[in-house]
């Protein structure tokens, strides 16, 4: 896509009107969109996104690797197959590596997700990104709105939290390092939890190793007992 302002103007006011028309906006989806329509909308979104940090000086090796990481942990599985013997490697499976669309998974596999919310969560780590402190902001607040329902909070720079530390990511510690954000979920797959765009989250690359296997509830909870075990009050305010 280019990446003149008009055509990324453009491109945003059809993006707006393919999210009014599935609901994206409201506070929840009533019906998960169709394939198409999920995949079409990810995938201007995603056009979007790589005009607009282009636009903004963000070198294309750098946008495409962030794309890249999106893609790994939106519509595809983490490494599925068991690893070697050695334990030194996973093995590979064909052309499609370690990782497989979500949807070719049973339905009843940890890692399953519709193709639909595949793409879903997807676009919320592409929003989340351009939601991040240090964001460039948008051209126009014409998407301010447009996605309450995949983010829960407004499209505006420094308005996605971190899920445990609730401070913002710094978007540009992401274009210096895309290791110090990954991909999450707040009730974690080893506790049941679903790969859906309301559990599915970007984290910083520490509080998702913080958090380990435990739910975000959990983890604070550990937390709180370490702190009171070495003498610290802590109290939650109202």
């Amino acid at each position: 896509m280019s990446n003149d302002i008009n055509d990324i103007l453009e491109l945003m006011k059809k993006i707006n009107s393919m999210a009014l028309n599935l609901h994206l906006d409201s506070p929840n989806i009533q019906s998960e969109p169709s394939d198409s329509d999920a995949y079409e909308i990810l995938m201007e979104s995603r056009k979007l996104f790589k005009g607009f940090l282009l636009f903004n000086g963000i070198k294309e090796r750098i946008v495409d690797s962030m794309l890249r990481k999106f893609n790994d942990a939106g519509r595809r599985s983490p490494p599925w197959l068991a690893g070697s013997q050695t334990g030194n490697r996973r093995p590979q499976d064909g052309a499609d590596g370690n990782r497989r669309n979500r949807w070719l998974f049973p339905k009843t596999h940890d890692y399953y997700a519709t193709k639909s919310m595949g793409c879903l969560v997807e676009l919320r780590f592409v929003l989340q990104t351009l939601s991040m402190l240090n964001a460039p902001k948008l051209p126009s607040e014409i998407l301010k709105n447009s996605f309450v329902t995949i983010l829960q909070h407004e499209l505006m720079p420094r308005n996605f939290l971190d899920p445990l530390t609730k401070q913002s990511p710094d978007f540009n510690k992401f274009v210096k390092d895309r290791r110090y954000i990954e991909s999450g979920h707040v009730v974690p797959h080893a506790k049941s939890g679903k790969h859906n765009y309301k559990n599915a989250t970007l984290m910083l690359r520490d509080s998702n190793r913080q958090q380990a296997d435990y739910t975000i509830d959990e983890c604070i909870r550990n937390m709180v007992l370490v702190l009171s075990n070495h003498g610290y009050n802590v109290e939650k305010q109202p």
